[in-house]
C-alpha cells in the first residue's frame, strides 16, 4: 500500500515538474525581453521637429522583432516626424524623416488656401498660359497672410529657392488625402521644370507640353467679367 502511495507521489511529482517546465519554456520563448520604448504623450503634426518633450520612454515585454521601434537616445538630432501621430503611438523609424533630408522654404501664395500646420498642399505655379503643378502634399510648418512656410525634398532645394525668390505667381490647394547638388536653374522656367519634368516638352526645352487646371482660386479670378466703366 505504502509502495503504491509512493509510486502516485513520484508520478504527480514528475507531472508537476513537466508542466512547469513547459510553462518555464513557453515564457522564455514567448514572453522574449523588456525594452525601453519611446512612446507619445502628445499629438504631433507631420512636418513637425522631433523633441524628447514628445515622448515618454517607458517599458514594452516583446519577443524579437515584434515591433519596429525607438529606442531611448536613438533619435538623431534634426529629425522631423513623416506623419501626423496620435498620442499614445508608439515611435518607430519609420515614423521620422532624416535630418537634412528635407529643408523648409517660405513661399508667397496668392489666395493661400486655409491651411494649418501640420496639413500638406498641392502647389502650382504660372508659367505662361498655364498652371503647372510642381509640388504634391507639400507639408506645410508655417502660416503666416499670404506666406506658407513649407517642407521640401532638399534635392529640389535650388529649384525651390530659385522659384521663391522669383514673382511667379503661386497658387495652392490643401492636399485630399539628399544635399542640394548641381548647378542652380537660370531663371524661373528651368526651376519649374525641374520639378515638373513631364510638364515640359522633351529635348530639354522649357516650354510645358502638359499642364493641369488651375486651382479654383485662380480660375475663378480669370473667368470673371471685368465691370463696366
Amino acid at each position: 500500500m505504502n509502495r503504491r502511495r509512493v509510486a502516485a507521489a513520484v508520478f504527480f511529482s514528475a507531472v508537476m515538474v513537466a508542466v512547469l517546465g513547459v510553462i518555464i519554456g513557453a515564457e522564455i520563448v514567448s514572453g522574449g525581453q523588456t525594452v525601453s520604448v519611446l512612446r507619445l504623450r502628445t499629438v504631433v503634426q507631420e512636418g513637425a521637429a522631433f523633441s524628447t518633450e514628445d515622448v515618454d520612454v517607458v517599458p514594452l515585454r516583446m519577443a524579437p522583432g515584434d515591433v519596429n521601434y525607438e529606442a531611448p537616445g536613438s533619435v538623431p538630432e534634426g529629425a522631423r516626424y513623416a506623419l501626423t501621430l496620435q498620442a499614445g503611438d508608439l515611435l518607430s523609424p519609420d515614423d521620422l524623416v532624416p535630418a537634412g533630408a528635407q529643408v523648409e522654404i517660405t513661399l508667397t501664395v496668392t489666395e493661400p488656401p486655409p491651411v494649418q500646420p501640420g496639413q500638406s498642399i498641392d502647389v502650382f505655379a504660372s508659367l505662361g498660359q498655364t498652371q503647372v503643378l510642381i509640388g504634391h502634399s507639400v507639408p506645410v510648418v508655417d502660416v503666416s497672410g499670404g506666406e506658407l512656410t513649407v517642407l521640401v525634398s532638399s534635392q529640389d532645394e535650388l529649384a525651390w529657392v530659385e522659384i521663391a525668390a522669383s514673382n511667379t505667381a503661386l497658387h495652392a490647394v490643401v492636399s485630399e488625402a539628399s544635399t542640394a547638388t548641381g548647378l542652380p536653374p537660370s531663371d524661373v522656367a528651368e526651376a519649374i521644370c525641374d520639378l515638373s519634368p513631364a510638364s515640359c516638352a522633351a529635348g530639354g526645352s522649357s516650354a510645358p507640353s502638359t499642364s493641369v487646371p488651375a486651382p479654383a482660386s485662380a480660375t475663378s479670378a480669370a473667368a470673371s467679367p471685368t465691370p463696366s466703366p
